[in-house]
């Protein structure tokens, strides 16, 4: 380097103007700056934060309980529920969501007859009762007779017997139970008024072609297999059908 350069070099340095001074008002307003950053980046990880929490709350609610089954039985009498085919197949709680064929209720529970809408060759063969029986609820069918038992107390059981008559309308239907069941319906109903025959039977609730009726027995449960007889008569009185289980 040549010694007139160095000069050169040397002047350009000692300018005043190349030395730093610190402006005291840009130096605030930076850190305005700064302090206004951190405060947000605070409040947005804050906000994050909380999202967060509430999404967490969210999926820990607990589950909100079964909706109630349509036409589920809700009385005190009908506390133990049990849907069968009439081969004996129980049946799930969708089953109560079948449109009723036929019901009767009494302070004893419940009996009604369901035709499954997507299949409507399916019926289900439905009884209520107060409380779980301690063993398996009878059921059988024979002749196209479906005989269903359940407990009233440790002397009485109820039969709740269901079945089918053809034929024109305002056909009547009598069902006897006990060992002398067969010999306690008459053979017609012209000469025989209904209310004497109701004496030694009873009449069932006819809806179409199904019938369901439920008879009170003074018999223990489960015990013996009751005796069922069951007749239908055509509105004129004379006996179109005749069944026995």
């Amino acid at each position: 380097m040549t010694r007139e350069l160095k000069t050169l070099l040397d002047q350009v340095s000692d300018r005043p103007d190349h030395y730093f001074t610190p402006d005291p008002a840009a130096i605030l307003a930076a850190g305005r700056r700064r302090s206004r950053v951190r405060k947000l980046t605070a409040g947005t990880t804050v906000l994050t934060a909380l999202v967060v929490l509430v999404a967490g709350a969210i999926l820990v609610l607990p589950k909100q309980r079964d909706t109630p089954v349509a036409g589920l039985p809700t009385r005190s009498q009908d506390a133990y529920k049990q849907c069968d085919t009439s081969a004996g197949r129980r049946l799930g709680k969708v089953s109560w969501t079948w449109p009723e064929i036929v019901t009767l209720i009494d302070a004893n529970g419940s009996a009604s007859l369901r035709r499954d809408p997507a299949d409507p060759d399916q019926v289900a063969f439905c009884v209520t009762q107060p409380k779980q029986p301690t063993g398996e609820l009878a059921l059988a069918q024979h002749n196209g007779i479906v005989v269903r038992v359940t407990p009233v107390d440790k002397k009485s059981s109820v039969v709740t017997v269901f079945g089918r008559s053809y034929g024109e309308d305002g056909r009547t239907v009598l069902v006897a139970v006990g060992n002398d069941s067969r010999s306690a319906l008459p053979m017609n109903l012209h000469n025989l008024d209904i209310a004497a025959a109701k004496g030694t039977a009873s009449e069932a609730k006819v809806v179409g072609t199904y019938w369901a009726v439920r008879v009170v027995q003074p018999a223990p449960w489960p015990g013996d297999k009751p005796q069922v007889t069951t007749a239908g008569f055509a509105p004129n009185g004379y006996r179109i059908s005749f069944g026995q289980w």
